[in-house]
């Protein structure tokens, strides 16, 4: 499904290898500068490696919730959802992230842990089989970031496959996932 081989950017991520299966999962984590998102941005197209072999399997675009999810202006969280999207697809994730209870909310309205539950809920409702997540827990607390962990454990038992990076290694050990933990560029 997902094999990425001698991955590397230069300055930015040392060589990286690891291979994915359908129903396969890793948490990859590591300080800050250590190609964590820059890994991630490779695999979803945004970047261009330095040199190494990425092979996603009928070169499928990969759903991709980045760090700091843009926030698109004048819309509701219904507006939000809805584009792009077919309604019975992301109403799956509502009541697990307490989405309905934001529907009429605008985006600009919410705060930066209900942004996360509704841009969380619209990445796992799109059809992709391979799931990119750059640190989805950070703005979340205690109680919705166990929700996160049990949300994907039931996404990976439909075969899904997810790539997912923590910065927090207390919760990378709650997340019983494969895990690669990457080393800074440099050190200073």
């Amino acid at each position: 499904m997902l094999e990425i081989r001698d991955l590397t950017v230069t300055g930015r991520l040392l060589s990286t290898s690891f291979s994915l299966r359908s129903g396969d999962a890793i948490v990859i984590t590591g300080p800050n500068g250590s190609g964590k998102s820059t890994l991630l941005d490779c695999i979803s197209g945004v970047l261009k490696p330095s040199s190494g072999v990425i092979s996603i399997d009928d070169k499928e675009q990969p759903a991709y919730l980045p760090q700091l999810p843009p926030r698109p202006f004048a819309y509701t969280v219904r507006e939000y959802l809805s584009v792009g999207q077919k309604q019975h697809r992301w109403t799956k994730f509502n009541a697990t992230f307490d989405v309905d209870a934001l529907m009429e909310k605008e985006i600009t309205a919410l705060s930066a842990g209900q942004w996360q539950r509704v841009a969380i809920a619209k990445v796992l409702s799109q059809p992709s089989s391979l799931i990119l997540m750059d640190e989805p827990d950070a703005p979340l607390d205690t109680h919705w970031s166990e929700c996160l962990s049990t949300v994907l454990s039931a996404v990976i038992s439909d075969g899904r496959v997810i790539v997912v990076t923590l910065h927090r290694q207390d919760v990378q050990k709650s997340w019983k996932y494969q895990s690669l933990n990457l080393t800074p560029t440099h050190t200073s």
